[in-house]
C-alpha cells in the first residue's frame, strides 16, 4: 500500500463525512444568523414607526389644542360635540400624515390601527393636560 493509497482510504473514511457534518453546520449557522438579522431588523422599523406615530400624534394634538380647543374654550363653547370634532379633527390629521407604509405596518404589528391611534391621542390628551377631546 503506497502513500496514495492510505491518503485516498483517508479521505473517503474521514474527510468525506466531516464535509457533509460541516456543511449541515454551516447551513444552520447560516440559518440563525439570517434570523437574527430579520428579527433585528423587523424590531428597527417597528420601533422607528411607532416614533414616527408618536411624533406625530403629539403634534396633532397641540395643533388641534391651538387652532381649535381653545378658541373655543375662550367663548365658552368646548361641550361633547366639539370634543368629538377635535378627536375628529386630530384622528384624521394624523391618519393624514402617516404613510401607507406606515399604516400597513402598524396594522400589521398591532392589528387594529384606529383604536390604536384612539388610545395614543387619549394618552396624548391627558398628557398636556388639555380636556379630553371626546
Amino acid at each position: 500500500m503506497d502513500w496514495m493509497d492510505l491518503l485516498r482510504q483517508i479521505c473517503e473514511v474521514c474527510v468525506i463525512p466531516l464535509l457533509g457534518v460541516l456543511t449541515a453546520y454551516l447551513v444552520a449557522l447560516i440559518n440563525t444568523k439570517k434570523n437574527e438579522i430579520k428579527e433585528k431588523t423587523k424590531s428597527e422599523k417597528l420601533r422607528k414607526y411607532i416614533d414616527m406615530l408618536s411624533v406625530t400624534i403629539t403634534a396633532c394634538v397641540q395643533a388641534t389644542n391651538q387652532t381649535y380647543v381653545e378658541s373655543l374654550k375662550g367663548k365658552d363653547l368646548f361641550d361633547e360635540e366639539a370634543q368629538r370634532e377635535a378627536f375628529q379633527q386630530t384622528f384624521n390629521a394624523v391618519m393624514g400624515i402617516l404613510s401607507d407604509e406606515a399604516r400597513l405596518y402598524l396594522s400589521e404589528a398591532y392589528g387594529d390601527l384606529d383604536e390604536l391611534i384612539t388610545a395614543k391621542i387619549e394618552a396624548e390628551v391627558s398628557a398636556q393636560k388639555v380636556e379630553p377631546l371626546f
